[in-house]
């Protein structure tokens, strides 16, 4: 049933999937095959992760947002290098991604629900690097703190889609980094909040 432009690249997707000795079990087959068609990256992603797709694809009907918590606490408490930690990030967003689009393409999910999941998602993981990052920073330069010794907050801002929750698929982040005030960090070796925190932005954004 699939188009005739689609048959190539789907009878190469599936040459590659029996070239890692890999089967799929008669019930995903078609499903698979749809979402092969419909987005090359989800055929890339899957063929680095069939292992744990066919383990979880019975899960991919909801959407289990504890997971992704889970997700960002173990990033913000990791003592992995920043390596790992990029490696990490990437594999999660991958899997989370092809989860989004597998309710997409079998229509188990509507347009809103994938907006917000994509936008969750972003917000998430930023938030997990930046956590992480802020760890990595604390053992030489301690905390950003102001004059009355109070911690000084960082923000991150999201723009355009993913400030209003509808970051899709072929989205960029378009973000501002901001700091609340003044101030010098409390570690071994004192920062100004500008040196501080632009070391934090530039950390974060490596990682993502």
């Amino acid at each position: 049933s699939l188009p005739e432009i689609l048959r190539p690249p789907v009878a190469l997707w599936f040459e590659r999937l029996a070239d890692q000795q890999d089967q799929l079990p008669d019930e995903v087959v078609a499903p698979v095959t749809r979402l092969v068609a419909c987005s090359e990256f989800a055929a890339k992603v899957l063929l680095r992760e069939i292992p744990w797709f066919l383990e979880s694809v019975s899960s991919f009907s909801s959407v289990d947002g504890d997971e992704i918590d889970r997700f960002v606490e173990a990033i913000a408490n990791s003592d992995a290098d920043i390596a790992a930690v990029k490696s990490n990030l990437r594999r999660f967003r991958n899997r989370t991604l092809l989860r989004i689009l597998w309710r997409e393409v079998q229509q188990t999910a509507d347009l809103d629900e994938t907006l917000q999941q994509l936008s969750l998602l972003a917000d998430r993981l930023l938030d997990a690097a930046t956590r992480y990052a802020e760890k990595q920073l604390q053992p030489r330069f301690g905390r950003m703190r102001n004059s009355s010794g109070g911690i000084v907050s960082f923000v991150i801002l999201g723009m355009g889609k993913l400030g209003g929750r509808e970051l899709n698929f072929s989205s960029d982040i378009d973000l501002i980094f901001c700091y609340s005030e003044d101030g010098n960090s409390d570690g071994s070796r004192t920062l100004s909040a500008q040196e501080y925190f632009e070391r934090l932005s530039r950390l974060v954004i490596a990682l993502i």
